[in-house]
């Protein structure tokens, strides 16, 4: 795997990941791997951290920061048979 000191001039280290294999994991808010704190910091400093990191990729994303609310925000359910191959 590629490292971050290794990547090519002028390239994004997450362009030259294969993300097709890569998953997330969804744990409830009171189990113990949501203490899990690999980042370190104070809960407050993770928020911050993530709405620092969310506002710049939006606007390396060249696109508006959406302006939609939770009870209109666009979204599709799907289970993993929707997905051909995942099962």
């Amino acid at each position: 795997m590629l490292s971050w000191a290794d990547r090519p001039s002028g390239v994004s280290f997450t362009a030259t990941m294969d993300r097709s294999h890569m998953t997330a994991r969804v744990v409830p808010l009171s189990s113990p791997e949501a203490n899990d704190s690999r980042m370190g910091g104070t809960v407050e400093q993770r928020l911050a951290a993530v709405a620092q990191l969310t506002a710049e990729a939006w606007r390396l994303s060249g696109r508006p920061l959406p302006t939609y609310t939770r009870a209109t925000m666009p979204i599709v359910i799907a289970t993993l048979r929707d997905h051909p191959g995942s099962t």
